[in-house]
C-alpha cells in the first residue's frame, strides 16, 4: 500500500503537465500536424525509459524510480508543446495576452465537451479499478498474467487510438467550415476505414501473441 501511495502521489504531480500537453497537442492534431506530437512523444518516452533504467537498476529507487521519470517526461512534453504552440507559423497559435484571459462563453463551450468526455473516461477507469481489485485477490502468477494481457491489449487498441486524431482533424475542419454533410460523409468513411484497420491489426496481434509472450518469463 505504501508503494501504491508513493507512486500515486508522484504521478499526481504530473497531472498539470499532462493537461498542458494535451491542450497544446489538441491544437496540432486539429491542424493535421500530428508529426509534432509524434516527435515529442518519442523523446518523452526515451526520457521515461532511460530514467526508469537509471533509477531502478542503478539508484535502486524502487517504485519512486518508476514514477519520477514519468513526471519528468510529462514536464518535458508540456514545455516542448507550449513553446511550439507560440509559433506564429501555425494557423492557430498561443497569444501571451490570452493565457490569463477569462471568457465565460468559451469556458462553457469547453466544459460542454470536457465534462461528458471526462465522465466517460471516469466510468472506464472505474471499471478498470474494479477489475484490478478482483485480480489483486489472486496469486502473484495471476497478477503478472493480467499485467501481460493488459500490455498486449494496449497494443491491440492502437488501431482505434491512432485513428482518433484523424477523426478530430477531418470532422473538426468540416464543422469549422459549416459543412455538415461533408462531416457526416467523412465520419462514415473514416469509421469504415477504422473498422477495417482494426480488424487487420488485431489479426496481426493475435498471430504475434506467441512471440510477445516469449518476452516475458
Amino acid at each position: 500500500m505504501q508503494a501504491c501511495v508513493t507512486y500515486l502521489r508522484i504521478s499526481a504531480y504530473s497531472y498539470p503537465f499532462l493537461a498542458i500537453y494535451n491542450s497544446g497537442a489538441a491544437i496540432f492534431r486539429s491542424l493535421g500536424k500530428t508529426k509534432v506530437t509524434m516527435v515529442i512523444s518519442l523523446f518523452s518516452n526515451i526520457i521515461n525509459v532511460a530514467g526508469n533504467l537509471v533509477d531502478v537498476f542503478v539508484l535502486q529507487a524502487g517504485v519512486a524510480g518508476v514514477a519520477w521519470p514519468s513526471l519528468f517526461a510529462r514536464a518535458f512534453s508540456a514545455l516542448a508543446i507550449t513553446v511550439l504552440a507560440f509559433s506564429k507559423k501555425n494557423d492557430v497559435y498561443y497569444v501571451k495576452e490570452w493565457l490569463m484571459k477569462f471568457s465565460a462563453p468559451m469556458f462553457q463551450r469547453i466544459l460542454h465537451i470536457a465534462i461528458p468526455n471526462g465522465m466517460e473516461d471516469g466510468v472506464f477507469q472505474l471499471v478498470k479499478v474494479v477489475l484490478s481489485s478482483i485480480v489483486a485477490m489472486f496469486g502473484t502468477t495471476q497478477i503478472a498474467a493480467n499485467g501481460v494481457a493488459q500490455s498486449i491489449w494496449s497494443m491491440a487498441a492502437l488501431a482505434g487510438v491512432t485513428m482518433s486524431p484523424v477523426f478530430i482533424t477531418v470532422i473538426g475542419q468540416c464543422m469549422g467550415e459549416g459543412n455538415i454533410e461533408a462531416a457526416k460523409y467523412n465520419f462514415k468513411r473514416l469509421l469504415k476505414i477504422t473498422l477495417l484497420f482494426s480488424f487487420v491489426w488485431n489479426v496481426l496481434i493475435l498471430l504475434g501473441c506467441p512471440v510477445f509472450l516469449d518476452i516475458y518469463s
